[in-house]
């Protein structure tokens, strides 16, 4: 009887296709980010930082985003460290 346990998925989750392309975008746009701060272009990760905000949210969207999103606030706190 275990080894039919073994096959049967204890967690399934379905995702819609718009949220796996907001994903992917949010994806490319924090690379970015993250990318400027590796190039020591600090002015340039703030600027990139206020965009993503402004297209972004963090409410009314699945758990699996509100998490991606949470990635911005490490990004903000390495430019405000260097910066201030």
């Amino acid at each position: 009887m275990n080894w039919l346990k073994k096959l049967i998925p204890s967690y399934l989750e379905i995702r819609s296709l718009y949220w796996v392309e907001h994903g992917k975008q949010m994806d490319i746009k924090l690379g970015n980010i993250f990318d400027a701060i590796d190039e020591d272009n600090y002015v340039k990760a703030k600027e990139l930082i206020n965009e993503f905000e402004s297209e972004f949210s963090q409410g009314g969207v699945p758990n699996w985003i509100a998490i991606k999103y949470a990635e911005i606030y490490s990004a903000k706190s390495m430019v405000a460290f260097v910066l201030y």
